[in-house]
């Protein structure tokens, strides 16, 4: 069987998503030949140009344009993020990877991976079933697609949502949010304390910016360094050099110590070794916490979905909400001097986890190409019949 797992690299949420359902995938099936792509990587230099980089540059300079954007893709239902004949220009090596490769079942990580898939069925490329996979806690009438043949959801809320805009009741599964599987593994905290060189009882605060637009890292680090509460913040700035240079440049003064993280593959051991998690609320970073048991901070909501994936943390008691970098410091200062409340916070994360979502989401893919082999097979047989 052939799997084709399609992301855009809009923020590292939808990426990680996409290797954990193919890793998962490649661990069901071995035999299978599992393909993860990005499709930003592979388009048109010119079709990246114009399709990411306006988005970026109204999350850094105009988010109340990118707020307006957002709501009035959900309220005039838009059905596209850019023309089809854009597609067609700007991802032609795609279009021609999917042709080539000839998948059995097509997984779209990200709503504009759906769009290329449905467009590839249209250009008939492929007869491959789309498996749509939404890694927040808000959809929109973009992912419904007549040539969808299932989505997986986080919750019950964005299963009536899709349903709302026209997907049919009985191809929209509640699976929760695919997040890698070594968040579910034990990592020893005491072990990873000291390899960060931790070798005292102060606590560890985990600060995260995200994968999408700007974040104020560098003040929250500022003001809890002023507020002399003994901690030690480790802070990942991911890909955002920008904000790691911002950091390093910090200079920190005792009882608070910084260490600075660019990309790591250490977040599930620091999550574990961790009191609380200050971050974005990006739906995937907030799964991964909750699967630690580790209490949320969020700050920096970026307009649209992240808004929404709050809304579900807090409501579930997992996360509280801060304004500004002033309000996320005395927050974290408060929680971290009341255990009882970081208990309650801990208790309901383990309520919120959904750790076998990627495991029911690589099933799903799995039938879904058994599905299609068994029609190909068919068809054959027939031609020869007709032969």
């Amino acid at each position: 069987m052939k799997i084709l797992v399609l992301t855009l690299s809009f923020g590292s949420g939808h990426v990680r998503a996409a290797r954990a359902i193919a890793k998962e995938v490649a661990l069901q099936s071995p035999q299978s030949n599992v393909c993860l792509l990005d499709a930003l990587a592979e388009c048109h230099p010119l079709f990246r140009i114009c399709y990411e980089w306006p988005y970026w540059l109204m999350l850094r300079y105009a988010p109340s344009l990118r707020d307006r954007l957002s709501s009035a893709r959900l309220k005039q239902r838009h059905e596209s993020t850019a023309p089809i004949w854009a597609f067609r220009f700007g991802c032609r090596k795609l279009f021609k990877t999917i042709g080539t490769f000839q998948p059995d079942v097509m997984v779209a990580v990200e709503v504009a991976a759906g769009e290329i898939f449905a467009i590839a069925r249209q250009m008939e490329i492929t007869r491959a079933p789309i498996l749509s996979v939404i890694t927040d806690y808000e959809a929109e009438p973009i992912w419904v697609k007549s040539e969808v043949s299932a989505f997986t959801v986080a919750d019950e809320s964005g299963r009536e949502e899709l349903i709302n805009w026209g997907a049919p009741r009985n191809k929209v599964y509640v699976t929760g949010i695919p997040i890698d599987p070594s968040f579910a593994e034990t990592h020893d905290p005491k072990q990873t304390r000291l390899r960060y060189g931790i070798d005292d009882g102060r606590p560890i605060v985990l600060l995260m910016g995200g994968g999408m637009g700007p974040t104020r890292m560098d003040q929250v680090v500022e003001q809890l360094a002023d507020a002399k509460c003994p901690l030690h913040i480790i802070a990942i700035a991911g890909q955002d050099h920008r904000m790691r240079r911002r950091l390093d440049s910090l200079r920190i003064d005792a009882p608070v110590s910084l260490r600075v993280l660019g990309w790591t593959d250490e977040v599930p051991a620091l999550m574990q070794a961790s009191a609380l998690l200050v971050t974005k609320p990006g739906g995937l970073t907030m799964l991964e916490a909750s699967s630690c048991s580790l209490p949320v901070v969020l700050f920096d909501p970026i307009p649209g979905a992240e808004l929404v994936n709050a809304k579900r943390m807090i409501d579930s008691g997992l996360a509280v909400m801060t304004n500004g970098a002033d309000e996320t410091a005395k927050t974290v200062i408060s929680l971290l001097q009341d255990q009882t409340a970081r208990d309650a916070m801990t208790l309901n994360a383990n309520i919120v986890a959904r750790p076998n979502a990627r495991k029911e989401i690589a099933e799903l893919a799995l039938q879904l190409g058994s599905s299609q082999e068994r029609m190909t097979e068919h068809e054959a047989t027939l031609l020869q019949r007709i032969a």
